[in-house]
This record gives structure tokens, C-alpha cells and sequence, in this order.
């Protein structure tokens, strides 16, 4: 097929497009997709190693990130956040939303670098930013003027925590002032939920509770839910009812997870990823994130989704033929609709957004992992990868 581009815009897509062009660029066979969307990230913390995890658990990466906070400085997270932005825009990344600490040990501080990066890559990589009380909304009540301060300088998503607080009454209560500020400002709400391997973790069946209660369906988002893959089988099958009647969308993190749940298990050691299988099986909108790069919460990753796609495939078991489609899916069309973009796609009249990968299908993208040939965005090259691979002459 061709694709045709006029301005910012796909004019037609089709064979051989017969029109004049200014600027032709041969795609040898290539395979056209929309641009990549890592739907859960923390640009703020981009490359933060040291002091280092020497544990590798979640608790010392969340004690480690309080200590250093408020000696952070604005110009190294903002140079960290665009290194990590650059890497992603090399890897075909569009869009991506980034959670932001948000509390009464680092205030706003962490927000204006991010923005200043945001800015700077816009067009090329979109930010949507959610304001992510980490430390609590109970435990640390300042941090709910301080969401509601976010939004005012250009947050867009309310986030949450809600497994953090004290106790489960806490944790409700949590829930519902991160819903009763988005409804004041209108905005989404994307929640970290137990992202832990405690089977009495629950706060994702009471988030589930009150998007229905408020009304909420397909604008709330809950991230990792690793508890659900520790519930007995009933329970679970429970919540995923739930979950799928508030419409609530669920991004895994599989790499930030299997690194960093299980530290305290003997064999067998819990994987941490939660039940992905069973979810797309209740048609809840699964999409999936990288969570983090480089730093105490995940020292490896190169800001490339379809690498996480591919270990999403291997860690969920998505292995038939439609679920090798569905895992390409996760952070293109999946996540679209958890960050709810409009006018995402590929065909005539859509945005000029996408990149030529060099591959013949999902399964065989996801297999060999090519290299990012040409991204588009707006109608303009922003990335371009060139590669040569040779074998050296026989000898003899």
C-alpha cells in the first residue's frame, strides 16, 4: 500500500496512489503502524540510581525516592525526563502518560521540570500528566490541596494510591476524594492499585465500587493490580466482573514487576503480573506501561513498548495467534482508550502519525524487535533509524 500525506494529515491510503508527490520515501514492503503509547510512566524519576536499590523491592525504591526528593534539582529532572523522552520518540513513541509526585515532601517541585520537557517534545512525544499522591491523601492531607494545585499548573489526570493508606476505610476514603476532585475539574483518574503480593490488598473491587457509584465508566484507570493475581480464583473472578462493569481500563507493568514483586517469597516466587489472561477475557481494555527506566524502581528498559509488548506476551502467556495480536495491540489501540486520545489510527483523514517498522506482521514485530526505519508525527519525519547488517565473505 501507499500512503499519502498532505500537510498534517493522511490524504489516502491505498495501492499505488497515483498523485504527485513532493517527497517520496520507499517503504520496502515495511509494515505501517500508529505510533506507540506507553500508557503508565514516571518521567519525573527517569534515570534516578542513586543511593541504589540494594534490596530491589518496592518499599526501599519508595523510601529512597522520599529521601532524595526534596534535594532533587528541577534541571536534572527535567535533562533525565528529556533523555528518557528522546529515547522513546527513537523507539516510535507518540504519547505517553507520566505520573508526577505530587506531596508534602516535594510539593510541585517535580511538576514544572516535567512540564518544561513536555513542552519541548510536543508534537513529537504528547505527555499527559497525572498528579500522583504517592505518600497518600490520608496520611499525607496535604497532598490533597496540592492535586488540586497540580491541576491549576497542567496536570490533566488525578492519580491515587489508594493500598498506602493505614486501612481499608482509609483506602475508600482515599478513592473518593481522588474521584471528587477529578469530577471538580473534570479530568480522569488513573490510580496505582495494589501493586503488591498481599492477597488482602482490595482496594481495586472498592474503585471499582465507587467509578460505579460516581458514575465514572471508562474514565478511570487502574494501574498494576498485582494483588488480584494473588486472590483465590473466586475472588478474583469477582472483581474482574466488577472491573469490567465500571469500565475501568487496567495497564500492567510486567517489567517493573516482575523485578520488583516476589522479594520476599521462597519458591515459587510470585511473578507479580497481574491476571491479564482473565481480564481481556471479562472485555476489560487491558493496555500496558513501562512504568520506569534506569532507576530505583527498575534499573533496566530503553523506553521501547514493543519490547514491553512482547514481555507483557511472554509474562501474561499470550501465546495463540490472537493474543500475539492483541499483546501489539496494548500500546497502540489499547491504550488510546485509556488515555481516551481522539482521532488515533491509521486511514484517510486521521493525523499523519505513524512509523514503518521492519516486519511483515504483529507476531513477527513483536519477534525480532526491528528497529524503528521511520516515525512520523503531524506529517513530519521526527525519528529515523538506519541500520546495515553484514556477513563477512566465505574464506576459500
Amino acid at each position: 500500500m501507499d500512503i499519502a500525506v498532505s500537510g498534517s494529515r493522511i490524504a489516502a491510503i491505498g495501492p499505488h496512489y497515483p498523485g504527485a508527490a513532493a517527497m517520496e520515501r520507499a517503504a520496502e514492503g515495511m509494515l505501517a503502524t500508529t505510533p506507540f503509547i506507553d500508557a503508565h510512566h514516571h518521567l519525573d524519576c527517569a534515570y534516578l540510581s542513586h543511593p541504589p536499590n540494594v534490596s530491589g523491592t518496592l518499599e526501599e525504591a519508595i523510601r529512597i525516592n522520599a529521601e532524595v526528593k526534596p534535594r532533587r534539582s528541577p534541571l536534572e529532572v527535567r535533562r533525565n525526563a528529556c533523555r528518557a523522552l528522546e529515547q522513546a520518540l527513537l523507539h516510535g513513541t507518540g504519547w505517553i502518560r507520566s505520573h508526577v509526585d505530587i506531596d508534602s515532601v516535594s510539593g510541585l517541585r517535580l511538576l514544572a521540570p516535567v512540564l518544561e520537557a513536555k513542552e519541548e517534545f510536543r508534537g513529537r512525544v504528547d505527555v499527559q500528566i497525572v498528579a500522583f499522591p504517592q505518600l497518600g491523601l490520608l496520611r499525607d492531607s496535604e497532598s490533597i490541596g496540592l492535586i488540586r494545585a497540580a491541576l491549576r499548573e497542567g496536570a490533566q489526570v488525578v492519580g491515587g494510591m489508594p493500598h498506602g493508606e493505614a486501612s481499608r476505610q482509609d483506602a475508600a476514603r482515599h478513592i473518593d476524594l481522588a474521584l471528587e476532585i477529578a469530577q471538580e475539574y473534570d479530568v480522569d483518574v488513573d490510580m496505582h492499585i495494589d501493586e503488591t503480593d498481599d492477597p488482602a490488598s482490595r482496594t481495586l473491587e472498592l474503585l471499582a465500587e465507587a467509578t460505579i457509584r460516581e458514575g465514572y465508566q471508562g474514565r478511570v484507570t487502574a494501574g498494576h493490580c498485582c494483588a488480584l493475581a494473588a486472590y483465590p480464583d473466586d475472588l478474583a473472578r469477582r472483581v474482574i466482573e466488577r472491573v469490567a462493569e465500571a469500565g475501568i481500563h487496567v495497564v500492567t507493568s510486567p517489567l517493573s514487576n516482575l523485578y520488583l514483586q516476589g522479594r520476599h517469597d521462597r519458591q515459587p516466587v510470585r511473578r507479580g503480573i497481574t491476571r491479564v489472561r482473565e481480564l481481556l477475557a471479562a472485555g476489560v481494555n487491558v493496555a500496558c506501561g513501562l512504568d520506569d527506566v534506569g532507576n530505583i524502581f527498575f534499573p533496566f528498559g530503553r523506553m521501547d513498548m514493543l519490547e514491553v509488548a512482547m514481555i507483557t506476551a511472554v509474562a501474561a502467556h499470550l501465546t495463540t495467534p490472537e493474543e500475539i495480536e492483541t499483546a501489539f495491540d496494548m500500546p497502540r489501540h489499547r491504550a488510546a482508550r485509556a488515555l481516551r486520545l481522539t482521532g488515533y489510527g491509521l486511514r484517510a483523514g486521521a493525523a499523519a502519525d505513524f512509523l514503518l517498522l521492519d516486519a511483515g506482521s504483529a507476531a513477527e514485530a513483536l519477534q525480532r524487535q526491528p528497529a524503528r526505519r521511520l516515525v512520523v508525527r503531524g506529517g513530519r519525519i521526527v525519528a529515523e533509524t538506519v541500520t546495515e547488517a553484514r556477513l563477512p565473505a566465505p574464506i576459500g
